[in-house]
Order: C-alpha cells, then sequence, then structure tokens
C-alpha cells in the first residue's frame, strides 16, 4: 500500500533518546512543539534557561535560536516536531475559527508546566499522533490530523491565561524576519523581488538575506519556493478540479517547468505524479 503523499510535519522524533554527537544552538521558520519526557534537561531558549520537569511542554515560533543542555549520564526522552503553520489551512475555516494557533503567534515562545491531569491528556494525544503517523492508510491521516488539532486546542486551553496578560517581545533579528515572512506571505503567489522587498520593508538588501539565512537556515528563494510547492500540495490536497498548470499559476510560478522541476526537487515526484496520488488515495479512502 502507497504511503500517504502529504506529511504534515517537517521534522517529527517520538518518545527520542537518541542523542547527536553535538547540540548547537539553532532557528528555523517551523514552529515547534517539543515535550520533556524524562532526563535532565536545562532548555535554553533565547536568553532564558528552562529547568525541565518530566510532563514540561514547550512551544516554539522556531525564529528564536534554541537547544536543550542535558545531563548525558540519563537518559533523555522527548517528543519534539516542528510544522508550518499555514498547513492549517488543512484543518478548514470551520475549525480555524478558534484560532488553533494563537498561542505560537502571540506568546512565540512559552513553558508549560502541566498538571497531573493535563500531562496524561498530553500524552494521550502524542500517542495517538504517533499511532497513525506512519501509518499507510489515508483514513489514519485524517485521524491524524484530528489527534493534532485536539493537541492545538489543548495548548490554547494551557495558555489561555498566559495569552490574556502577557504579550511576548521578539529580538530585533527575529522582527526582522518575521517582517520577511509576512511580506513573502502577502505575496507568494506573485513575482518577489530582492530590491523591492528591501526597500518595502526598508532593510539594506545584504542585510535582509544575511538575517533571514541566518534565522532560518534558508534563503529568501529558498523559503519562497517551498511556501509555493506547499501551497500547490494543499490546492492538489483539497481539489482535483485544477489542472498542474492552474496550480503553478496560482502559486507564482510562471514557466511550467519551473514549477514541475522545483517540485520534484523538493517532493521527490512530479506535481502531475503528485496529484494522481492524492487523488488515488482519496478515491480509495471513500469507495
Amino acid at each position: 500500500m502507497k504511503s500517504h503523499p502529504f506529511r504534515i510535519f517537517a521534522a517529527y522524533y517520538y518518545k527520542w533518546n537518541k542523542l547527536p554527537p553535538t547540540l548547537s544552538f539553532h532557528s528555523h521558520p517551523q514552529y515547534e512543539v517539543y515535550y520533556f519526557h524524562g532526563g535532565r534537561c536545562d532548555y535554553l531558549l533565547g536568553d532564558r534557561i528552562i529547568p525541565l520537569q518530566s510532563g514540561d511542554l514547550i512551544i516554539m515560533n522556531g525564529m528564536t535560536r534554541h537547544c536543550p543542555k542535558i545531563d548525558r549520564s540519563t537518559e533523555y526522552v522527548r517528543t519534539t516536531f516542528s510544522f508550518d503553520p499555514h498547513l492549517v489551512q488543512l484543518f478548514g475555516p470551520e475549525l480555524l475559527a478558534c484560532s488553533p494557533l494563537k498561542p505560537f503567534e502571540q506568546l512565540r515562545n512559552h513553558h508549560i508546566r502541566l498538571s497531573p491531569a493535563a500531562k496524561a491528556e498530553c500524552e494521550d494525544i502524542l500517542q495517538r499522533i504517533n499511532r497513525f503517523y506512519y501509518s499507510n492508510d489515508v483514513v489514519h491521516h485524517y485521524r491524524l490530523l484530528s489527534a493534532f488539532y485536539d493537541l492545538l486546542l489543548l495548548i490554547c486551553e494551557q495558555c489561555r491565561e498566559d495569552m490574556e496578560s502577557n504579550r511576548s517581545t521578539a529580538t530585533d533579528r527575529e522582527r526582522y524576519v518575521q517582517n520577511m515572512i509576512a511580506y513573502i506571505e502577502e505575496g507568494y503567489m506573485e513575482d518577489i523581488e530582492l530590491e523591492r522587498m528591501a526597500a518595502d520593508l526598508h532593510m539594506n538588501r545584504f542585510h535582509l538575506m544575511k538575517v533571514f539565512r541566518e534565522v532560518t537556515g534558508l534563503t529568501v528563494f529558498d523559503y519562497l519556493y517551498r511556501r509555493r510547492v506547499n501551497q500547490a500540495k494543499i490546492l492538489f490536497y483539497q481539489s482535483d478540479r485544477n489542472s498542474v498548470t492552474d496550480v503553478g499559476y496560482m502559486v507564482g510560478f510562471k514557466h511550467l517547468s519551473h514549477f514541475s522541476r522545483v517540485f520534484k526537487k523538493q517532493v521527490g515526484m512530479t506535481p502531475d505524479q503528485y496529484r494522481k496520488l492524492v487523488r488515488e488515495l482519496s478515491y480509495t479512502a471513500y469507495n
């Protein structure tokens, strides 16, 4: 049976206890959820040092530099995954009405010490996510989306008081990149030129490219093309009425050959192959 072609997480590790050779500060443009199962660890998040306890949950906007500082004498176990925020379009307008990403947008980076009941609920949801994440069944993919949505609502519930009383501040570098991403988000369907972007954001072109690369790990155009491809995947996923050419134009590619080349490089198959696979799996799920 074929794997479902649409994964909702950019990176995913469940109850992961393996250690990389080195641990260093890093940042990225995706939102991240980090859950600490056990061990001894201080989490470095920007200028904060957070001593962790089993059951602690951290949400991050990704652009603040972060890194765990662990005691290697004990087993270090965590669940962590990152995701592109625009992918919540898959939930549809009715489920988005409650703003499930509001904690990430308003608090940016937030440490939550869960109560025993909330800890048990969170671990149950994470277990459900893991149960369906690697499944080849397309129905399980929708159950994965449901579990992920449930986790976002749990986070909203846990952050409600802090969102009412708190206003998080971003560093200058994060603010610059947030403005760049907002600029791309507003105009990724059209041509984006670095000179015009820098002028519109009142930044030096070379400083803009340097800061974006340092914070996200991507060039501006790498990010732009990935955003376009992800939107194309969403459009194929939501409807089979649009042709590959139509979708390419809708997400900002002017030439079908360029769209196909970039799409295949990122996804591992051509847009037409991806579209046919989504249609086949959707048909299998409902027949």
